[in-house]
């Protein structure tokens, strides 16, 4: 989106696109492209950060030009009033890309920790009949978990999160050591109401190859966002016997199509 808004500097056809009001259309489209509608007050943080990224980038490459050139025409002012950068030497490209370089590689690091966390970071409520925990989750976008029976979405849950609501049958095996025995869950819980609620859901990760993991059938999550509260029924919670975050900033794992339900995509 971008680039093609770009060609509106190279060819004359294209200059009506240069008028305010397209410039915030466009800015807007790919604000929206990059980042789902999820309320009027995220929209308008996301085309903030936007804005600022923008300006920051364009400022530093024209400061650093101006700082270090002594060169008079690198800049025309024209009525004492606009200043053009003009006859750019080709080495001013290389002090151009050093400034951008250093913005996106401690720029980016920065929104991510603080921008895109928080942006994809809603409170939940997990629901086993009349017990409840709430907490933060963290809406990943690389999960892709889902229970192999039904292909219910997966979400993962730290087992520190649930370990209140849970049935002492969980909580023992669990306690006792990081190789969860699920053989042995499924055993404890035969003669339980929990037993249908048990699933094993395979998975994949580094360090990590088919490995199994415990997950169990809510009576719902509630998800909780700018526009309401989505309760989500067909899900399943995966326990996870670690840490997820290690700053704790979200102790959950949202499936990726949990954020269609909540945005209405």
């Amino acid at each position: 989106m971008g680039a093609f808004y770009s060609l509106a500097l190279l060819l004359p056809s294209l200059n009506f696109l240069l008028s305010i009001s397209l410039k915030i259309l466009f800015s807007v489209v790919m604000v929206l492209t990059a980042f789902p509608y999820q309320g009027f007050r995220r929209f308008i943080q996301s085309l903030g950060y936007f804005y600022i990224v923008a300006f920051t980038m364009g400022g530093a490459v024209l400061g650093a030009l101006y700082l270090l050139s002594e060169e008079t025409d690198i800049y025309q002012i024209v009525k004492g009033i606009f200043i053009f950068i003009a006859n750019i030497k080709f080495t001013w490209l290389f002090v151009a890309a050093a400034a951008a370089f250093f913005l996106v590689k401690y720029g980016v690091t920065f929104v991510k920790s603080n921008f895109l966390k928080s942006f994809f970071s809603v409170p939940i409520i997990i629901r086993f009949g009349n017990k409840e925990v709430s907490a933060r989750a963290l809406i990943d976008t690389g999960n892709q978990l889902r229970d192999p029976l039904t292909q219910r979405p997966v979400m993962v849950a730290e087992y520190d999160l649930l370990k209140k609501i849970l049935p002492s049958e969980i909580s023992k095996v669990f306690d006792e050591g990081n190789d969860i025995d699920l053989e042995k869950i499924t055993s404890v819980l035969e003669n339980t109401n929990w037993v249908s609620r048990v699933r094993i859901i395979p998975y994949s990760s580094i360090g990590k190859y088919r490995g199994m993991l415990l997950g169990l059938r809510p009576d719902e999550v509630l998800v909780i966002t700018s526009d309401g509260i989505v309760k989500i029924k067909d899900i399943i919670v995966g326990i996870y016997h670690k840490k997820l975050s290690p700053e704790g900033n979200y102790r959950a794992l949202l499936h990726p199509e949990v954020l269609h339900s909540t945005i209405g995509y």
